[in-house]
């Protein structure tokens, strides 16, 4: 049945018969008096059976205060009556009778009052003689056109009641048939099964379809769409729902994101009332979405790699460890908490490793220099010897050029070792030198499958690394020339 066709239809008589006694009544035909009203009728009504009969005629007479049906100050009078109290059910049984002069009853409530008005009356012979007298219940019908002619037929096809439009009807258990007639429409007919101390309303919608039954379907979450018959039609409407459907079988579909689909099948009864209660289930996973600022980060979870990021994947409830690298990143890592039936978003934000170029080049610098000053110091050793055999035998001049050699070797060797240590220093700086934070990321509060905020929102930017760790160390080479030879001299920038 397509939701179309529940607009479409013209010209055939559609009545919806709802017993409204039941908590889960259609709130859809009833106003707001109407709704107290029937409300403190199933007070009264649960009270009666209690027997805490005061606590019942109460409630009747806030039932007629809500809406002004003779019927409940019948039932007012009967649970006074039950009590013993003759005097307050006899003035409730005249105020019936008053409200409703041409009730079908009269004569016997009239009959009523003169018994409880005896001088010879007691409680125990008040209460024998109502034993088998029940409440009342009221029908209110309702037609569209409202010049339509509603007749009440008891069980032998007599007439009760013949009305033109709305009308509301005090009424005793039993069978009835409800004919409505318009001489623009085919007259059609219903039943009706009355039960003691209930309210029915009887909806004619005199147009061109099939009879109509009510369906209420309630979830424990509210807010599910449903779906009925059709799915590519879309949802009727969203939990709580309910409204009138033809007779038969339906197929619903109820969806909540973040919870199990649910399929069942409902049967809609003629002038009946179906309410369908549905306990939505978590599935047996939720997600994680990792997104990151760079492109292709490997994605690990639990020790092991899910995919490259932006990655979505599939993970049990509860508590896992999520694992983000990158080549020339720092690592990020984080443990996430999984709800079943919900997403979890991470956003990651990754950094740079600090470059080590200038470590590396430093450190080779500084290990030149050592083997430089370890050649200038073995050759400073040397000629000391030489000078130190020469004193010894009594051949050293003063004048002896070895002597200048020898001390600028020995300078050159702690100059050269001297600065040695200084780039070595350096080297080691360099090395242990971090300007830029650990990566981090933001882990977002689960939300339910289909709700979930855009992720191209808000994802973190890559971080602009610092001018000196993106330039590192660099260096050149030149040649020099001195009066004792020829080289090459090597200049670093840090």
């Amino acid at each position: 049945m397509k939701r179309a066709s529940f607009a479409s239809v013209l010209g055939l008589i559609v009545c919806a018969v709802l017993d409204l006694g039941s908590p889960s009544s259609a709130a859809a035909f009833e106003d707001e008096p109407l709704k107290r009203a029937r409300h403190y009728m199933e007070m009264g009504q649960e009270a009666f059976a209690s027997e805490r009969f005061e606590d019942a005629a109460a409630a009747f007479v806030s039932a007629y205060a809500a809406s002004p049906f003779a019927a409940f100050l019948y039932n007012a009078g009967l649970a006074w009556e039950r009590t013993g109290d003759a005097s307050k059910a006899v003035d409730f049984y005249r105020r019936y009778l008053e409200s409703d002069p041409d009730a079908a009853d009269t004569a016997h409530v009239e009959m009523k009052i003169r018994a409880l008005t005896a001088a010879d009356s007691t409680p125990t012979e008040m209460a024998v003689r109502i034993t088998e007298v029940e409440m009342k219940s009221i029908i209110s019908l309702r037609t569209n056109p409202t010049d339509a002619v509603v007749s009440l037929l008891d069980q032998d096809g007599g007439a009760v009641s013949q009305t033109t439009g709305a009308s509301v009807l005090t009424v005793e258990r039993g069978a009835y048939t409800v004919e409505v007639r318009h001489p623009n429409f085919k007259t059609v007919t219903t039943d009706i099964q009355v039960t003691p101390g209930q309210v029915y309303v009887v909806v004619v919608e005199m147009s061109q379809g099939g009879f109509l039954g009510y369906l209420s379907v309630v979830t424990d979450v509210p807010g599910a769409k449903v779906y009925i018959d059709d799915k590519s039609i879309g949802p009727v409407g969203t939990t709580p729902w309910s409204n009138v459907l033809p007779a038969g079988e339906h197929t619903l579909w109820i969806e909540k994101p973040g919870y199990e689909p649910v399929k069942r099948t409902a049967a809609v009864q003629l002038g009946r009332q179906q309410e369908i209660d549905i306990q939505l289930k978590r599935p047996p996973f939720g997600t994680v979405l990792v997104k990151t600022n760079i492109p292709n980060a490997a994605v690990q979870i639990d020790a092991a790699i899910v995919g490259t990021a932006p990655v979505s994947k599939k993970l049990p409830p509860g508590r896992h460890k999520l694992s983000v690298t990158a080549k020339g990143m720092k690592p990020y890592t984080a443990e996430i908490e999984i709800s079943a039936g919900q997403q979890t978003k991470v956003l990651v934000r990754m950094n740079p490793k600090p470059s080590r170029t200038s470590g590396w080049v430093s450190g080779g610098f500084a290990a030149a220099l050592f083997i430089g000053g370890g050649i200038a110091g073995g050759k400073a050793l040397q000629l000391d010897r030489e000078l130190s055999d020469a004193r010894n035998k009594g051949r050293l001049a003063n004048d002896d050029p070895r002597i200048l050699r020898g001390f600028l070797w020995a300078l050159g060797t702690d100059v050269t070792l001297g600065i040695g240590l200084v780039v070595g220093a350096l080297s080691a700086y360099y090395f242990l030198r971090d300007p830029l934070p650990p990566s981090d990321g933001k882990v977002s509060e689960p939300v339910d499958f289909g709700e979930e905020i855009d992720m191209s929102e808000g994802a973190p930017k890559p971080t602009p690394q610092p001018k000196e760790a993106r330039r590192g160390a660099t260096f050149s080479l030149a040649p020099m020339l001195s009066p004792n030879g020829a080289g090459l001299g090597i200049g670093v920038a840090f």
